[in-house]
């Protein structure tokens, strides 16, 4: 029997424990880096099945490893283990005991998935070909839990690394692959303009922040279609506008916060230069003062088209050609995976769970979102195909 068969075979044996162990993950939702009864119960799954890890990695990560037959190759597979502060309003039995909070993202199903692999990979480990390194990542949905994985050392050894999400616009049985560019990165702006107060009857003893941060926020979207190439992308929204005092008071100064999305960081970098001089100049011609300052948040992820064949390839001979969907669109949306993929050769694909018959339709970030959860012997199956593929193509290298 080959190897991928027998893992295959074998992986019918825990279908429903992988589903029991994502619906105890779903009741008790936590928030960043604090998961104490998330990494609780994955912790003790690992020490059931013998599974050497350790604890506290990134803050509050969990990093757990099986040495297969070629402890030369090493292939990392991730999850994310937080939740959103959303009310959940799907009236499952294993609904958030946790007010507030819920798995409105999918990474309990990330984590389930995760969890499902070890299991079929430690049962089996006899056949394992090479090492499998799990990464259970906290604060996918806040400040970015990767890099401080990174930083204690979660990739070192790793040649290859795989991860996945869950996809709600997909049905069931379906994944999504994309080449490239799959994620935007997110820069974060805040700019301030500082005119001269002064009675609203007489505006022309003063100079007017609030109509100058108009002009400005008009401006600024000429940039997009003026000095970007209309084969990249750029989104530019600003969500909060703060300044005045009073109706009859001309504002002295207004600030205004937004968000950047980029794919190219050549282009991330000219839309710095072009948004610094807008706000600048167009306060300048005001009379007024403008200032701007830029946050990067998460980089665009790109993954490593070889190993976008390798999901390609087995989503075809595994769920049929016909149930691999190829994006051609790149997300504008981030997701911290991005940073994985900038020191390690790898993938992030989508996982597909809406089940219309069933009425599980609901996007993610919605306090209805749920899963078809045969879904997930799926995602074990994707994963384990992942990995003997990659390993055959590092050993051939």
């Amino acid at each position: 029997m080959k190897l991928e068969e027998l893992f295959l075979k074998e992986s019918e044996k825990y279908v429903e424990w992988i589903i029991n162990i994502r619906r105890e993950l779903h009741k008790y939702p936590e928030l960043d880096f604090n998961l104490p009864k998330t990494t609780k119960i994955i912790t003790d799954i690992l020490e059931s099945l013998n599974i050497e890890y350790k604890s506290g990695i990134g803050k509050s990560g969990i990093l757990a490893e099986l040495k297969g037959k070629n402890q030369n190759i090493t292939i990392a597979l991730r999850a994310d283990m937080d939740a959103l502060p959303i009310i959940e309003n799907t009236n499952c039995s294993f609904s958030s005991k946790h007010h507030g909070y819920m798995h409105a993202c999918g990474h309990d199903a990330h984590t389930g998935i995760l969890l499902g692999v070890a299991k079929i990979l430690s049962e089996n480990r006899n056949h394992l070909p090479c090492n499998v390194r799990f990464i259970f990542q906290p604060a996918e949905e806040t400040t970015g839990g990767a890099l401080p994985m990174i930083k204690d050392g979660c990739l070192d050894g790793v040649n290859a690394i795989f991860g996945l999400h869950v996809d709600p616009s997909l049905e069931v049985g379906k994944i999504g692959i994309k080449y490239g560019a799959m994620n935007a990165s997110s820069t974060g702006i805040e700019f301030k303009v500082i005119g001269k107060s002064c009675h609203g009857a007489y505006p022309s003893s003063g100079v007017d922040a609030i109509v100058t941060t108009a002009q400005i926020i008009s401006s600024i979207q000429s940039i997009i279609s003026r000095n970007v190439d209309s084969r990249d992308s750029v989104v530019i929204s600003f969500g909060k506008i703060s300044g005045g005092e009073a109706e009859n008071i001309i504002a002295q100064e207004v600030t205004c916060i937004g968000t950047m999305r980029t794919i190219s960081n050549d282009t991330k970098e000219n839309m710095k230069i072009r948004l610094k001089d807008m706000v600048e100049m167009i306060s300048r011609a005001y009379g007024a003062t403008g200032e701007i300052i830029f946050k990067d948040s998460y980089t665009a992820l790109i993954n490593h088209d070889e190993y976008v064949d390798i999901v390609k390839e087995n989503g075809n001979s595994f769920l049929g050609k016909e149930n691999v969907f190829i994006e051609t669109l790149t997300n504008m949306g981030v997701e911290d995976f991005s940073y994985y993929l900038e020191k390690v050769a790898g993938v992030f694909f989508v996982l597909g769970v809406k089940n219309k018959n069933e009425k599980i339709v609901a996007p993610l970030h919605n306090e209805k979102f749920n899963i078809d959860e045969s879904s997930l012997i799926v995602g074990v199956k994707m994963q384990i195909l992942n990995i003997l593929s990659a390993y055959k193509k590092l050993e051939n290298l």
